[in-house]
């Protein structure tokens, strides 16, 4: 899941400590040391995951936006400059600003809060953030609750002796994000080793990668799963929409129990979905010593070994399949091919929620079977021969689909700006790109009127007579048919699409 980094940059993290060294270091020095023995951990075990550096005094500012450069994390908490007094309020703010604008309010995060242990005084201090105080700006929103799955830890460049009683509300600023938030304090006397050992033991505990077996029979090839299952949050989400008490975790052997058409399968609902990527063999990481040297074999040698993933994430892709995954004995989930662009395509898991009819349409997975054991095929060739008559009680065109890509989505600007250049780019390319044209403005028309964006269809209606202006007499006879249509009344109503103008 996305990490962000909580720094305070305020003007008591410019005090001194003494080390057993009998030096003094500042201690955003400390602060600074320990991140980057955190990013080292973060790049050598996760390096497919999305971190991001914030820092925060009175004000904040977003030193490093989400990425995957963990050597622009580690500049940045060396650039980044020192300011006033501290102001949790606005610092958590600017981390609730930022995830929401890069990720939305569904993808959970990890917030790690870096600060000298100083709760603040007055306006924006920890104690009025906690008990929900804003009496300079009452109409500006309090950054709690936040509004997406996260978890908090605090990591506090000071001792017990020196936290005192404050390390009771930093534990109530994790708590109240929700279970699996921890304070972690540097054992005595504070120096550069105990700040490394003390946020090396946080990315241990809280870091954990996944590394299991996935099997068929008799085949099997070691895998690991990206982003790593989140057991905290699948038990959560389970006790939530099932009410089940029971403790759930992944497995280490995912064994494959059968195997669906795509078109079955569908977009079931899912707890989560995590990229299975193979993990090379052992003897590719293997090292010879030669004359007193190590020479680390040629690593090209591992595309060339047989790997039961590919050939599972191959066969799915051209069968147009998906492999169910068994992870307990009431709890499943199923392998397919997901492509990402036109070229690339990875094999993922999605984990489906715990029990056996959650999947309305298949019904109860304990009880499905392969079709070759029945007395009759269940796949009956329909008449007219182009198409196989699905023996599960829900056809395919009936059943509610949970797919995002075929709505449209505006969490971002540059959603919508996507869809209305892509409507633009058929309008350039009109007559032959008609249909297409007319189904994307339908489209869009469609979702500002659910939306309640009126002002978005006569945006569109003056870009198209624009473009009238361009176009040949009888282009421009469809774009100005579409702009008004896309104005008069009938266009209001959902149930009555615009058709192209007829001769």
């Amino acid at each position: 899941m996305p990490t962000v980094v909580l720094l305070d940059v305020s003007l008591s993290m410019l005090r001194r400590v003494q080390t057993p060294e009998d030096e003094f270091v500042e201690r955003r020095h400390l602060a600074m040391r320990g991140l980057h023995v955190f990013f080292d951990y973060l790049s050598s075990k996760f390096k497919l995951e999305f971190s991001a550096l914030l820092a925060f005094s009175s004000l904040w500012e977003i030193v490093v936006p989400f990425t995957r450069d963990y050597q622009a994390l580690k500049q940045g908490c060396i650039t980044v400059d020192v300011y006033d007094k501290t102001s949790f309020d606005n610092g958590f703010s600017g981390v609730v600003g930022h995830v929401i604008e890069e990720w939305g309010t569904s993808v959970p995060c990890q917030v790690i809060l870096v600060t000298d242990g100083r709760t603040g005084s007055g306006q924006g201090s920890l104690k009025e953030l906690l008990e929900g105080k804003r009496k300079e700006n009452p109409d500006q929103p309090s950054p709690f609750p936040i509004p997406f799955p996260c978890k908090i830890h605090v990591v506090c460049i000071a001792t017990a002796n020196e936290l005192g009683g404050d390390l009771m509300l930093f534990q109530r600023l994790c708590d109240s994000a929700g279970p699996g938030g921890s304070v972690y304090v540097p054992d005595m006397p504070l120096s550069v080793q105990s700040v490394q050992n003390v946020f090396t033991r946080l990315a241990q505990t809280h870091y954990i990668s996944y590394e299991g077996t996935l099997s068929c029979g008799h085949l099997q090839s070691k895998i690991t799963l990206s982003p790593a299952p989140d057991l905290t949050s699948i038990l959560e989400t389970s006790k939530k929409t099932t009410g089940q008490e029971k403790m759930r975790r992944m497995p280490n052997e995912l064994s494959i129990c059968g195997f669906l058409d795509v078109a079955d399968a569908g977009s079931p609902p899912h707890i989560s979905r995590h990229l299975v990527i193979p993990v090379p063999t052992s003897s590719a990481d293997s090292k010879d010593k030669e004359g007193g040297k190590e020479t680390v074999r040629d690593t090209d040698e591992d595309g060339k070994t047989p790997s039961f993933c590919v050939l599972l994430h191959g066969s799915l892709k051209v069968e147009k399949m998906v492999a169910i995954v068994m992870l307990d004995s009431d709890w499943f989930g199923m392998l397919h091919s997901w492509a990402d662009s036109k070229k690339k395509s990875n094999l993922v898991l999605t984990t489906f929620f715990p029990g056996e009819n959650n999947i309305s349409w298949l019904g109860n997975m304990q009880k499905l079977g392969p079709a070759a054991e029945l007395d009759s095929n269940p796949y009956q060739t329909s008449d007219n021969d182009e198409s196989e008559t699905t023996p599960f009680p829900v056809l395919p065109s009936q059943r509610r689909s949970y797919n995002s890509q075929a709505n449209v989505v505006w969490i971002k600007p540059s959603g919508l700006q996507s869809d209305v250049q892509k409507l633009l780019r058929y309008a350039k390319r009109l007559p032959e790109k008609q249909v297409q044209f007319y189904k994307e403005l339908n489209r869009l028309r469609r979702a500002a009127l659910c939306y309640s964006y009126l002002g978005l269809l006569d945006v569109l209606a003056s870009m198209l007579d624009k473009e009238c202006h361009k176009a040949t007499d009888e282009v421009a006879r469809q774009l100005r048919h579409a702009s008004q249509s896309l104005r008069s009344a009938p266009s209001l109503d959902l149930n009555k699409p615009i058709t192209p103008a007829q001769d």
